[in-house]
């Protein structure tokens, strides 16, 4: 006897593509013994550009599946918790989710350094399968103590206490169905400077700075190798530094936001940092701090580049490192004087990373802006041996 099953299932979003599973009683030879597994990938597992993320899940057993589906299930953001209907962001996927059969493969939106943090993804599929089953003929005693007699069905194997006297009487497949699920995430962290000119880099950063401290509060921690702090970061640090109160309402109640932890501003930038970044020891991953080749060339090059600002927060969720540093006139201004002399490989490594800039009376100021999950500013603070240093430097406010 053959039994056919299709489910077509039709959701918010239209009819979802199902598959039709076939099946043969009484052994099912078709369906696989045990429950079938559903498997899911997304790509890149970290997005450090604009783009997206490709997801596609499948299962074990493609021909006893009837769909399988990709869900959006939500996002850890620097600030809060996206999900689906959360107003003002806009969904992964659309719709949500995307179903087909036996497999599904779907790309998201396109992401940018607002999306910035971890984005959860759930497979389901339903899926066929089948199970051992056997029948006892088995004695047992009920609560008066009377002997009674019942039939017993196991997974295999006699049954055990209170059963006795058990006697085997047959064995057979049983075909199961259900949803079976997984999940995955993948972690988008891009830099700002990308997607921003440099003003506009700067005036994101200061408000980020403030939002994220008023949830980070003491937690937060900022340190800098600093000429300058360009403004309007500076006045956002100052604040975050001395607390503030926010979102007063009518009766003159508000939110407090105490003091960060520690905000420590060092004056002078020191050689490890210039040998750190052009030789490309603080280069790599989630890190976009990379000047064209990083080698002993590099070295050489760094000093003559200034670096005008390098400034490493932790957040609430997420830590952040800008870097601004000034180029010379004579590398990319033909009318400079000194502008012929500079050997044009000098002139590429300098220029090489430095895609968003500001050109200014003292030189091209380039500016880079990078947003990491937390944890990297404490270990950038001993590898920049701020405490040993900061008797060299002063403290805000």
């Amino acid at each position: 006897m053959r039994w056919v099953f299709l489910f077509p299932l039709v959701l918010g979003f239209g009819l979802a593509q199902t598959c039709t599973v076939r099946y043969t009683a009484p052994h099912y030879p078709e369906l696989p013994v045990g429950r079938p597994q559903v498997f899911l990938t997304v790509n890149p597992t970290a997005l450090t550009a604009s783009g997206s993320f490709a997801v596609r899940a499948w299962t074990s057993s493609p021909s006893t599946t009837a769909w399988v589906r990709v869900r959006w299930s939500g996002s850890q953001l620097a600030l809060k918790d996206a999900g689906p209907g959360t107003p003002g962001y806009t969904s992964l996927l659309s719709p949500n989710p995307v179903q087909g059969c036996p497999e599904v493969s779907v790309t998201t939106r396109d992401l940018s350094w607002r999306d910035n943090g971890f984005h959860n993804f759930t497979a389901e599929a339903f899926v066929y399968w089948k199970e051992w089953r056997e029948d006892w003929s088995c004695k047992y005693r009920d609560s008066q103590g009377q002997e009674q007699s019942s039939t017993v069905t196991t997974s295999g194997g006699a049954p055990g206490y209170p059963y006795y006297a058990c006697t085997y009487l047959r064995g057979y497949w049983v075909p199961q169905s259900g949803v079976v699920s997984t999940s995955g995430r993948g972690a988008a962290y891009m830099s700002w400077e990308r997607e921003l000119s440099y003003d506009q880099a700067l005036a994101e950063f200061a408000t980020r700075l403030v939002e994220d401290h008023k949830r980070a509060t003491a937690s937060m921690l900022a340190y800098a190798y600093a000429k300058e702090v360009p403004e309007p970061v500076r006045s956002a640090l100052a604040q975050v530094a001395r607390g503030y109160f926010y979102d007063c309402n009518w009766l003159g109640i508000c939110n407090r936001a105490d003091p960060a932890g520690e905000v420590k501003v060092l004056t002078d930038v020191p050689q490890i940092l210039y040998g750190l970044l052009y030789t490309g020891r603080l280069c790599g991953g989630l890190i976009t701090f990379c000047f064209g080749q990083q080698n002993a060339r590099g070295a050489d090059i760094g000093p003559r580049v200034e670096i005008q600002t390098f400034l490493m927060v932790k957040g609430w969720r997420h830590d952040y490192l800008l870097m601004d540093r000034l180029v010379p006139r004579r590398y990319y201004d033909p009318s400079d004087p000194e502008y012929p002399a500079v050997p044009q490989d000098e002139r590429t490594q300098v220029l090489q990373g430095c895609n968003t800039y500001k050109d200014t009376p003292g030189g091209r100021r380039c500016l880079a802006l990078v947003e990491t999950p937390t944890g990297i500013v404490p270990t950038l603070k001993t590898l920049l041996m701020i405490d040993p240093m900061f008797q060299r430097g002063r403290q805000y406010p």
